[in-house]
């Protein structure tokens, strides 16, 4: 009997001491990878220069950040689970914080823009439409 606990105590104490990581790897493995290509892809259709990716990956965090305040830490633990099971969360938004949330986008969505030359603008327009197309068509 003395062996079989000996046996499973160090695999405990692994993973009691490994559990407040799981959940910040648990979300950056599944979420961040998928985003980071997305956002790659965009980067070389815009042509971006490293300054400008910098820039909007700073916008983009500073969103993210701002984003995370307008949750309850209930909503924070639901987005938690969610991403564990690769699922979209249901956080059942309050209309203030649905109201928070869009001018936060909006706002970000705005400095972006800020950012590009009227190329890059024109380039991202039509990619807006060619995504419009593209869940017009899925529709039917």
């Amino acid at each position: 009997m003395k062996v079989k606990i000996w046996f499973f105590l160090p695999s405990a104490a692994l993973l009691f001491t490994a559990a407040p990581v799981i959940p910040a790897f648990t979300d950056t493995a599944i979420a961040a990878p998928f985003h980071a290509r997305r956002w790659e892809e965009k980067f070389k259709q815009l042509n971006l220069t490293d300054a400008q990716k910098a820039q909007i990956q700073q916008i983009r965090e500073a969103a993210r950040q701002q984003m995370d305040e307008v949750l309850t830490p209930a909503q924070k633990e639901q987005m938690r689970i969610a991403a564990g099971k690769r699922q979209k969360p249901n956080l059942n938004l309050s209309e203030e914080q649905k109201a928070k949330m869009r001018a936060i986008r909006e706002n970000s969505r705005i400095q972006m823009e800020a950012i590009l030359t009227p190329e890059q603008k024109q380039k991202l327009q039509e990619m807006r439409l060619q995504r419009q197309q593209r869940r017009q068509q899925k529709q039917f």
